[in-house]
């Protein structure tokens, strides 16, 4: 029988003697915290103090992020500082309804017909967190997350954070992104692109004269490259410097095959036999997702990537730093503007994704 919502005290005593702790977990103060590194869940295990509820302190240790050294370790939260627990109750049917402060909707509209796809991706992420730390324990199934009387989230479960099934009699490929629409010919960008071809800013059969996305694509990361405006147009600045300049060389050094990433441009250098085999425009992490320096290879690829706290397809995706992954992405900007991957555009995609095979080193600077 369902006996309907219950206090936060009493919830809270309830959800101690709820079901054993994960797998693994020995004493009942240790609990997982659910993270992110990039575009993926990063788990650590917390001990808490012995005795009385173990969810609430769980949620609070979550709340409070990454240790120092988590993070040096690349382990990163989506939750923003100074989020709060308001209140917590279960229903007898083990949903959780959990009431947050204001901080979770920080930098996400209320409505949701008013959200960007970013922010929707971002907000998913937070409640991910949120909800994949909850429903650890014992019966938990799912949650309803309020920001005080406002519902954020009527019924969320782990099911939710499931990819989609595909459509009866078709096969998922690998892009979402449509096909760039092409344009007329365009008298005089047939030669910008014979001359970003020379530079390895461009593949030769590019080469078509139209002034589309992937020729923009190019001369943003040409004038990223030279410290120009990166505005993907063929200015007199920007013409004067595609006379003179040279293919772009190496700098961070490494194996002669490596995958050379420099943050502050937004390029990226693919490297054979010590030389520049193509210079692509990308964009990286922001702010406190600013993808991590160091020196990493290529340890995982999937072609059409699942990223379960944004809850989107990552196509072409070659992970090198846990969830952190070169992937294609509809929207690249010219600075930095994603989770901690390495977006890049829709054309360049399986390029890059050919080039970075298992073991490929990637140096990001």
């Amino acid at each position: 029988m369902n006996r309907g919502p219950r206090t936060v005290a009493t919830a809270l005593v309830a959800l101690a003697t709820l079901g054993a702790l994960p797998a693994g977990a020995g004493a009942s103060e240790r609990a997982r915290l659910y993270f992110t590194t990039g575009e993926q869940f990063r788990t650590v295990t917390r001990t808490l103090p012995a005795g009385g509820s173990t969810v609430l302190p769980t949620l609070r240790a979550l709340l409070r992020g990454p240790t120092a050294a988590e993070r040096a370790r690349g382990i990163d939260t989506q939750l923003p500082k100074g989020l709060r627990v308001s209140s917590l109750t279960i229903t007898g049917s083990g949903r959780v309804r959990l009431s947050m402060s204001r901080e979770l909707l920080q930098g996400v509209p209320v409505a949701a017909a008013e959200r960007t796809p970013d922010q929707t991706s971002l907000l998913r992420a937070r409640l991910g967190q949120l909800l994949y730390t909850v429903t650890q324990f014992g019966d938990v199934t799912g949650a309803r997350v309020l920001v005080g009387d406002t519902v954020v989230e009527d019924d969320l479960d782990r099911q939710d954070y499931q990819p989609p099934r595909p459509t009866f009699g078709t096969t998922p490929g690998p892009t979402t992104a449509p096909a760039p629409a092409a344009g007329p010919v365009v008298p005089g960008v047939r030669e910008i692109q014979q001359r970003l071809a020379e530079l390895r800013f461009l593949p030769a059969d590019a080469v078509d004269g139209i002034d589309g996305y992937r020729t923009r694509q190019a001369v943003t990361a040409f004038q990223a490259w030279h410290g120009l405006q990166r505005d993907g147009v063929v200015g007199p600045m920007t013409q004067a410097k595609l006379a003179q300049a040279g293919v772009p060389r190496p700098r961070l050094g490494g194996p002669a095959r490596r995958i050379e990433v420099f943050r502050d441009r937004g390029v990226i250098l693919l490297i054979e036999g010590g030389r520049t085999v193509r210079a692509i425009h990308v964009s990286t992490g922001a702010g406190a997702n600013a993808t991590p320096t160091g020196r990493y290879t290529v340890t995982r690829k999937e072609l059409r990537s699942w990223s379960v706290p944004y809850r989107v397809y990552l196509p072409y995706a070659s992970y090198f730093n846990q969830g952190i992954a070169f992937h294609e992405w509809s929207d690249v900007p010219a600075f930095p503007a994603s989770h901690g991957c390495v977006r890049v555009p829709a054309p360049e995609a399986p390029v890059v994704y050919a080039f970075a095979r298992t073991g490929t080193a990637v140096v990001v600077a």
